[in-house]
């Protein structure tokens, strides 16, 4: 092994489209609200979590969620709002 691979062993890119499945508990920022404001959505990178029970004030916080379905094809997913565990840096 090459000083170099063992300089990037361990190293990989992290992908714009994430993978969860069924069951994960994912820490997200709320990004919008679709559906008048009923369903609140996560976008991670390129993928986009709808998110069911939130409040309706939880857009730009950080909640704890369970998920639910994830497709990924579509890159896209629903999970369930379990609480929030902060508020936005900005």
């Amino acid at each position: 092994m090459s000083v170099f691979d063992k300089f990037l062993a361990g190293w990989s890119f992290r992908g714009s489209t994430p993978d969860y499945a069924a069951g994960d508990a994912l820490e997200v920022m709320v990004t919008g609200v679709e559906d008048g404001g009923r369903t609140a959505v996560a976008r991670i990178g390129d993928s986009t979590l709808r998110i069911e029970g939130a409040p309706a004030d939880a857009v730009n916080t950080r909640v704890l969620v369970d998920v639910e379905s994830w497709d990924e094809s579509a890159h896209a997913g629903r999970a369930t709002y379990r609480e929030t565990v902060g508020e936005s840096a900005f």
